[in-house]
């Protein structure tokens, strides 16, 4: 009898989902938790931008210059941003900084559409085309070359982050604690579901991360219980050389755990050899 219930509460849910009109439904409700701006940006030690998605809405985003200490020191490179799906950019205010000082790069962090003071709503393909929009802010108006752009990715961003990667010739990518695909996630999570027919934009990194041809750093917690380890492993066996795994070294959920010393060391070790490397 359990399993009837199960069955039909299944089925409803998918006529559900279907009648609402959006295939892409399962992926708003489950994926995105947009948020808006909950600290107050008045400062000078980093700029509000604003540019435009595909759909002319307006994305914003906070810019954070490096700060020369002399004439001859420079940038080793730019950090684009693409953040979890909880979060925006008020929240990452100290952690822009934090970039910018123990990595010596540019950062720009960015909303999806929905999210702090960007318009629209949030889609997966739409998220896809707002990271396309930020890189294109900072080579047209930063006029910064792509091969200098570091595209980094927490969570939903690694798969923004993945994305650009596989298609534009960035200087590294980072991905951090993120899925292989929507799809996978959703089985994870509604296991009843056909997750797979119920998306347009499935986010699949594990089908796009062979495609990066730069210096790769994935890390994942052992005991992250929102996206399981193994998805992170699995992205890591499928990027090409050169490519590094950090595990952080605390055993607890670590999915939005702060960064260890040891965590941003293995990150500035990272970016400093990508730089060297000449990528």
């Amino acid at each position: 009898m359990r399993r009837v219930v199960g069955t039909l509460i299944g089925v409803l849910i998918v006529l559900l989902l279907l009648g609402l009109g959006s295939a892409d439904r399962l992926a708003r409700t489950v994926l995105f938790h947009p948020r808006k701006f909950t600290h107050d940006l008045s400062t000078a030690t980093y700029s509000e931008v604003q540019f435009l998605n595909s759909k002319k809405q307006n994305i914003h985003g906070v810019y954070f210059p490096y700060q020369k200490i002399n004439s001859h020191d420079m940038p080793v490179g730019t950090i684009l941003y693409s953040h979890g799906n909880g979060e925006n950019v008020s929240q990452l205010l100290g952690w822009g900084e934090q970039m910018r000082r123990d990595f010596r790069c540019n950062v720009l962090i960015f909303d999806y559409a929905g999210y702090g003071k960007s318009e629209g709503k949030p889609t997966a393909p739409g998220v896809l085309d707002d990271g396309l929009a930020a890189m294109n802010y900072l080579t047209e108006q930063e006029k910064i070359p792509v091969n200098q752009i570091i595209v980094y990715g927490f969570s939903l961003g690694g798969s923004v982050a993945v994305d650009l990667a596989s298609k534009h010739g960035v200087k590294a990518l980072i991905v951090e604690s993120s899925f292989t695909s929507l799809a996978e996630m959703g089985r994870k999570m509604f296991p009843f579901l056909p997750a797979e027919y119920l998306l347009w934009e499935h986010l699949a990194s594990i089908k796009k991360i062979d495609k990066v041809r730069c210096p790769v750093f994935i890390s994942h917690g052992r005991a992250d219980h929102v996206i399981p380890f193994s998805q992170g492993e699995r992205l890591f066996e499928a990027a090409n050389e050169p490519k590094t795994f950090f595990v952080p070294p605390v055993d607890f959920d670590y999915h939005s755990a702060p960064h260890s010393d040891e965590h941003r060391e293995a990150l500035r070790q990272f970016i400093d050899a990508a730089n060297a490397s000449g990528y």
